[in-house]
C-alpha cells in the first residue's frame, strides 16, 4: 500500500530518538510513543529495526529477541500484532518489506540510523554530534531477556564507536594543528571517559599545544583528584611525567629573561566548545622578544642570555619530541582498541558421547584463552560465547549479539585414540567463511591442533602471533594426556577433586592441575566438609596455590586460586595482590573482575566496584553473572533502584541464579518493602534448600516476624553444632534480632572457623555498625583497605 506525497511529507517528520530516553515524535513534535507500558515493546521494535539500518531484521530473529519462551505460533501473531499496531499509530507504509523488515526512510528518521550512515560514509562529526546519550538509557523489558542482552551488546558498540569518532576528530585536529579544536574533541572524551589516561592525556597536550598551560596543568589536577576518588589509585605514570614536562616549559617560559609581547587580538572558538577551550582561545600566547626589543646591556649578559635562549630552545624541542613520541604510543593504543573481535563458540560434540565432553569444551576454551593473550584482538568470554552453545543461530545474530566482528566455531568427534577436529572462522559482516580446516590427528597431537588453529586465526585477522608462542602453545601446559583429560573432567564436575589429585599424580610439573586442585579443596571446604578441619583443608588449598605458582608464575589461574584462599583466610591485602596478578597476566577473563568487585565492595571501595562490574560485562555481555556483579556493585552504591533494574533482566533464568535474589533482597530490606524481601529470600530457599537459611532468618527479623526468624535461628544452631562453616549465619540472625553480644560471639568463631565471607552479604552486616564493638571486630579483620 502506497500513500500521497503529501502523506509520505508530513510522515517523514516522525523521529525516533534512541540516544538518551527512547521515544517517537510526530509531525509537530509531539510525542506519539513514550513511557506508557503498552508503548514500550512498540517503540523497542522501532529501536531494533532502527539499528539494523537497510539490512532489517528477519521476523525469526525478532521472535527471539521478544519472545524467546513462547510458542512460534503465539510469536508470530504477537508480532503481526505489533507490526498492526505501529501502522496504525504511525502510518502505513512505516515498514519496508515484510521478511526482512525494515523501517521506510521515507516515512521515519532516527538519530541511530544517523550515526551507523555517518560512520559508514566516514563522517566523524556528523556522527558525534548525532550521539547525545547512551543508547537507550534506562530503557527495558522485564519479560523479554533476549532483548536486554542485545540492548547491553549494541549500547556498547555505539558507545564504542562513537568513542572512536571523538578520537579520529581529536587525532585528526592534532595532526592538521588546529590545537584549540582538538582541546575540544579531547574533552568530549574525557566527559565520556573520564578515567581513561590517554584520553586525558590527549586533552593536556591539545591544552598545552594551544597555549593555555594553566588550563592544561588544572585539567590535570581534576583528573588525578576523579582517579583518586573512583579507584582508589594515583594516575597513570605517563600523566604524572607529562604534567613534570607542561610544568618544567611553564617555568622556563616565565622566568627566563625574556619578555612576552602584547596579546593577540581575540578569537572565536568552535560552537559548543568546553570551557577550557573557551580559555584557550581568549589566553595571551607567550612569544620571545627579539633582541632588539629587550636589548641586554653588556656583553656577559648578552652571553648569558644567548645561552639561555640556546638552552630553552633545546629544552623545548626535547619535550616536543617526547610528546610527539607519546602521541604516537596512544595511535598505537587506539588501534588496539579498534581491532578486530572474536567469539570462539563452544564446540559441538560430533561423537556425542557424554565422557568426550569435557575434552570437546576444553579444546574451545583453551583456544580461547590462547587468543584472549594476544593483546591485539578483543575476545568475548566464554560464558557469553556458552549462550550460543546449540549452534542453532546464525553466525551473524550471533555475533551481533555478542557484538564481534569474527566467529570461530567448531567440531569435534573422538574414536578411539585418533581425533577430527572441523573448525571454520565466519566474518560476521556477510555471514561468509573466510578459512576452515579439517584436522585428522592422534590425541596426543591435540596440543600441536590447538596451535595450529591459532596461528591460522591470527594470519586471517592480521595478528601477530609468534614462533615462540605457538611453539608454546604446542608444548602444552603438560606432557600427558590422561592427565590433561583429568583436569579437563575436573573443571565443574562432583568429583573434580578426585580427578584433579589423579592428573597431579601423572603429572607432579601440570601447574594448571594444581591450580584447579586448590580451588577445589576451597570448593569442599566451603561445603560444610565433615572429613577435615576447615583450616586443614584451606592449608591443602594453600599449598597447590603455590606450587602450581612455583611451577608456572605466568599462570593467572594460579594467582586467582591463591587469591581466593587468601581472603577466606582474611588476608585481603594479599588477596587483592594475588588477583590483580592474575587480571594482569589475563586481561580478558571477566569473572576475575567479578571477584574482584566483590573484594572491592568487602573492602569498603564500592565506586571501583562499579568500575570492574561494567568492565566484566563489557567482557562478557551475556553473562548472568557478570549482569549480576553490576546489580551488586550498584547496591553497594546506595543505587538500588537501578540494581533491581539490571536484576530484572535476570528474572527468567532458569535455574535461578541465587546471587541475583540475594541482592535483590537487601536491596528491598534497603528499601523496607518487606514483602519483596521475603518472597527473594524464600525463592533461594526453594532453589538451594537450607544454604539460604540466614539471608531467609534476617529477613524475618527485620521485618518483625521474629517468631518466624527464631524457629530459622534454631536450625541454624543446630546446623552449626554438628559442622564447621555456619556461625556467620547465626551470627547474622543474631544481628538482625537485636541481640548483639551473640552476635559478636558468633562473629568471632567465624572468625576462627573462617566462616566469615559476606560476598552478596554485606548489608547484613549493618545492623551492627553502631555497636562500639565493630570496629575492633573490622580492625582484628584487616579489612581496610591498604
Amino acid at each position: 500500500m502506497t500513500v500521497s506525497s503529501e502523506a509520505q511529507e508530513g510522515s517523514r517528520r516522525h523521529r525516533l530518538t534512541t540516544f538518551g530516553t527512547l521515544s517517537l515524535a510526530g509531525p509537530e513534535g509531539d510525542t506519539v510513543l513514550g513511557e506508557h507500558g503498552h508503548h514500550r515493546r512498540r517503540l523497542a521494535l522501532l529501536a531494533v529495526l532502527a539499528a539494523a539500518g537497510e539490512r532489517g531484521r528477519s521476523r525469526d530473529q525478532l521472535l527471539a529477541l521478544f519472545w524467546p519462551e513462547a510458542t512460534q505460533a503465539r510469536a508470530r501473531h504477537s508480532l503481526d500484532q505489533l507490526v498492526y499496531a505501529l501502522r496504525g499509530t504511525i502510518d502505513e507504509s512505516v515498514f519496508a518489506g515484510v521478511n526482512p523488515l525494515r523501517l521506510n526512510r521515507d516515512v521515519i528518521s532516527s538519530d541511530v540510523d544517523e550515526f551507523n550512515e555517518a560512520l559508514t560514509r566516514g563522517d566523524a562529526r556528523a556522527a558525534a554530534e548525532v550521539f547525545r546519550r547512551p543508547f537507550l538509557d534506562g530503557f527495558y523489558l522485564s519479560d523479554a531477556p533476549e532483548f536486554e542482552r542485545w540492548v547491553e551488546s549494541e549500547r556498547s558498540r555505539l558507545a564504542s564507536s562513537h568513542v572512536s569518532a571523538l578520537e579520529r576528530l581529536a587525532r585528526s585536529a592534532d595532526s592538521a594543528g588546529e590545537h584549540e579544536l582538538a582541546a575540544r574533541w579531547w574533552g568530549a572524551l574525557t566527559d565520556v571517559e573520564p578515567l581513561s589516561s590517554r584520553h586525558a592525556a590527549g586533552r593536556i597536550r591539545a591544552l598545552a599545544a594551544a597555549g593555555d598551560h594553566a588550563a592544561a596543568l588544572q585539567f590535570a589536577k581534576r583528573h588525578e583528584a576523579v582517579v583518586a576518588e573512583e579507584l582508589g589509585t594515583r594516575v597513570d605514570p605517563a600523566i604524572t611525567t607529562l604534567v613534570d614536562e607542561l610544568r618544567a616549559r611553564a617555568q622556563l617560559t616565565t622566568g627566563a629573561p625574556v619578555g612576552v609581547s602584547a596579546p593577540p587580538p581575540p578569537r572565536t572558538h568552535p560552537a559548543g566548545a568546553s570551557d577550557d577551550v573557551a580559555r584557550v582561545h581568549a589566553a595571551p600566547a607567550p612569544v620571545l622578544v627579539t633582541p632588539s626589543g629587550a636589548a641586554p646591556r653588556n656583553p656577559t649578559t648578552r652571553r648569558r642570555a644567548a645561552a639561555d635562549a640556546i638552552a630553552a630552545v633545546m629544552l623545548i624541542v626535547s619535550l616536543t619530541a617526547a610528546m610527539f613520541w607519546r602521541s604516537r604510543n596512544d595511535e598505537r593504543a587506539l588501534a588496539v582498541e579498534s581491532a578486530p573481535s572474536i567469539a570462539v563458540l563452544p564446540f559441538a560434540n560430533l561423537g556425542g558421547d557424554s565422557h568426550d565432553a569435557a575434552l570437546v569444551d576444553g579444546l574451545s576454551e583453551e583456544l580461547l584463552a590462547v587468543l584472549a593473550k594476544l593483546g591485539h584482538v578483543r575476545v568475548i568470554a566464554h560464558g557469553s560465547a556458552a549462550a550460543f552453545k546449540s549452534g542453532g543461530a546464525a553466525a551473524r545474530r550471533m555475533a551481533d549479539s555478542l557484538g564481534v566482528s569474527h566467529v570461530l566455531q567448531g567440531g569435534v568427534q573422538r574414536a578411539g585414540s585418533r581425533l577430527r577436529v572441523q573448525v571454520r572462522l565466519v566474518d560476521a559482516r556477510d555471514g561468509s567463511t573466510r578459512w576452515a580446516e579439517t584436522y585428522d590427528r592422534e590425541l596426543r597431537d591435540v596440543f600441536a591442533v590447538q596451535s595450529d588453529i591459532a596461528g591460522a586465526v591470527a594470519r586471517e585477522l592480521d595478528l601477530r602471533l609468534g614462533a615462540a608462542t605457538l611453539a608454546r602453545i604446542e608444548r602444552g601446559p603438560t606432557h600427558d594426556i590422561a592427565a590433561y583429560e583429568l583436569a579437563l573432567r575436573g573443571n565443574g564436575a562432583r568429583r573434580g577433586l578426585e580427578y584433579f589429585e589423579q592428573a597431579v599424580a601423572l603429572d607432579s610439573g601440570y601447574a594448571a592441575a594444581w591450580a584447579g586442585l586448590s580451588r577445589m579443596q576451597l570448593r569442599v571446604g566451603n561445603s560444610n566438609d565433615t572429613t577435615m578441619p576447615r583450616r586443614a583443608r584451606l592449608a591443602l588449598a594453600e599449598q597447590a596455590a603455590l606450587r602450581a605458582i612455583a611451577l608456572d608464575d605466568s599462570l593467572a589461574e594460579a594467582h586467582a586460586s591463591l587469591s581466593l584462599v587468601r581472603k577466606v583466610n582474611l588476608d585481603m591485602a594479599s588477596s587483592e595482590a594475588e588477583l590483580r596478578r592474575a587480571i594482569a597476566l589475563d586481561p580478558m577473563n571477566a569473572q576475575l573482575r567479578e571477584w574482584l568487585v566483590q573484594l572491592s565492595i568487602v573492602t569498603g571501595r564500592p565506586a571501583l566496584a562499579l568500575v570492574e562490574a561494567r568492565r566484566a560485562v563489557q567482557l562478557d555481555p551475556l553473562s548472568a553473572t557478570a549482569t549480576a556483579e553490576v546489580a551488586h556493585a550498584l547496591q553497594a552504591n546506595d543505587r538500588c533502584d537501578e540494581a533491581l533494574v539490571q536484576l530484572a533482566a535476570l528474572r527468567s533464568l532458569r535455574p535461578p541464579l541465587l546471587r541475583a535474589s540475594t541482592i535483590a533482597a537487601q536491596c528491598y530490606v534497603r528499601k523496607r518493602m518487606w514483602p519483596e524481601a521475603i518472597a527473594e529470600a524464600h525463592r533461594i530457599l526453594g532453589v538451594s534448600g537450607t544454604r539460604g537459611l540466614s539471608l531467609y532468618g534476617f529477613v524475618l527479623a527485620r521485618a518483625g516476624r521474629v517468631d518466624e526468624a527464631r524457629r530459622v535461628l534454631a536450625t541454624l544452631l543446630d546446623r552449626a553444632q554438628r559442622t564447621e562453616g555456619s556461625a556467620i549465619d547465626v551470627a547474622l540472625v543474631y544481628a538482625a534480632l537485636g541481640e548483639n553480644d551473640e552476635a559478636f560471639a558468633w562473629l568471632d568463631r567465624s572468625v576462627e572457623e573462617r566462616s566469615f565471607q559476606l560476598e552478596q552479604r554485606e548489608d547484613l552486616m549493618k545492623s551492627l555498625e553502631a555497636d562500639p564493638r565493630y570496629e575492633k571486630f573490622r580492625a582484628k579483620l584487616v579489612l581496610q583497605n591498604r
